[in-house]
């Protein structure tokens, strides 16, 4: 079986490397491009690269994620530290970070649009799940009771499905598409 790997710019990725890939992994320029039509060309890129059949994985950034990091600390989020701010934000999507050294500028979605983001370029939706979960509110003695219990593997197994409920999807402040090309 013959593997590759490459790290490449979604827009230098050369014409050879068409549908080459088994799986491909997006994690990262769908939220760090804050144009749609740059965000267009990557999942076009995405699905060019990508087999009939192959599996993709792309990162997104959850829109009410950051309005509530923007409300529970607004001053580590300018511009973000006014309502009227945030409200545009909510609107557009877009945030530049006015602090220096700090995060760079980026698109967050709304957690609807993912899905038909990604379907409209040509992908089958496996699961959408968030990066934050139930498990992270669970403390180690909240764990070792379920543990204890010989319940551990069900457990597992239930915070993986709730990655995938709706209220923790908007509330993740990373969204993992997993997803077929057609």
């Amino acid at each position: 079986m013959e593997k590759h790997f490459l790290f490449e710019k979604y827009i230098s990725i050369p014409v050879e490397l068409t549908g080459v890939y088994d799986a491909v992994l997006m994690l990262g320029p769908l939220y760090h491009l804050q144009l749609e039509q740059e965000r267009q060309a990557a999942v076009q890129e995405l699905y060019r690269v990508t087999k009939p059949g192959g599996v993709v994985f792309a990162a997104f950034q959850s829109r009410m994620r950051m309005s509530i990091n923007s409300l529970q600390s607004p001053q580590h989020w300018r511009p973000n530290d006014s309502m009227d701010a945030i409200r545009s934000f909510m609107q557009k999507g877009t945030f530049d970070h006015q602090d220096q050294g700090r995060f760079t500028g980026a698109y967050y979605f709304h957690v609807q649009d993912v899905v038909p983001f990604m379907e409209q370029h040509g992908f089958e939706t496996v699961h959408l799940i968030g990066s934050s979960s139930l498990k992270a509110m669970l403390t180690d003695e909240q764990e070792l009771y379920w543990k204890e219990r010989g319940e551990e593997q069900e457990l597992i197994h239930y915070l993986i499905e709730a990655a995938k409920d709706p209220s923790i999807l908007g509330i993740s402040s990373h969204l993992l598409y997993i997803g077929r090309k057609l």
